[in-house]
């Protein structure tokens, strides 16, 4: 071979240069499969539902028995009700009745031992249209627990008794346990109120006094 073209061949091997990029080396560099994306992943799992508090059950106050009523009496009004216990009572008008307890009392002296016909209670007083903390709706309520047919007259005395003459007439027991003692109009409607046997008894300075027959002057300690 002449040297010439033996130096041409050579020449032309050594000074070839790489143009591309060698194929199987750049394959062996592809990255991995790409992982799936999971929806449920992205979705935070839910709280466990905590059970609803449950509110505390309301405290209801027991109503006080007819019982635990008369034993919290007072003195004189023990020995009023055991006078009430001698006597043959269907009707009674009670001016004023304060907080209450002392006519829950007095009906259950009238009462436990059991009558052919309830008794027939009738109450004048403003409850809280008035100074008494005592409304007329919890008096009515207290009232349901005992055998009497019970007649609130929610007003003043002069016209409550009024009310009660037109309305209701004549009574066996008469209570006055107002403020004041009554005034001559109150004494007159107080009088047609009243039977033959009538008894009065009216509270003053704590103690009670009695009226008998109807409203006759003599008065003697209940």
């Amino acid at each position: 071979m002449p040297l010439r073209k033996l130096w041409n061949s050579i020449r032309g091997k050594s000074s070839t240069s790489p143009d591309n990029v060698d194929k199987t080396s750049a394959g062996s560099e592809t990255e991995g499969p790409t992982p799936r994306f999971n929806p449920a992943s992205a979705i935070p799992a839910a709280k466990s539902a905590s059970p609803p508090k449950q509110r505390p059950a309301a405290l209801t106050s027991r109503p006080a028995s007819p019982k635990s009523i008369s034993a919290a009496a007072t003195r004189d009004d023990k020995k009023l009700f055991r006078r009430m216990e001698s006597l043959s009572v269907q009707s009674v008008l009670e001016v004023g009745v304060g907080d209450g307890l002392r006519s829950l009392a007095m009906l259950h002296a009238l009462t436990h031992k059991g009558h052919s016909t309830p008794i027939h209670y009738i109450a004048i007083d403003e409850f809280e249209l008035g100074s008494n903390a005592l409304s007329l709706r919890d008096f009515h309520k207290q009232l349901r627990e005992y055998p009497a047919k019970a007649h609130l007259v929610p007003m003043a005395i002069d016209a409550g008794l009024d009310r009660v003459v037109r309305t209701y007439g004549q009574v066996d027991l008469i209570l006055w346990s107002a403020d004041q003692p009554p005034t001559p109009a109150q004494h007159n409607a107080l009088a047609r109120l009243s039977k033959s046997r009538t008894i009065v008894f009216a509270q003053e300075n704590g103690r009670w006094t009695e009226t008998q027959p109807g409203l006759a002057a003599g008065k003697r300690a209940a």
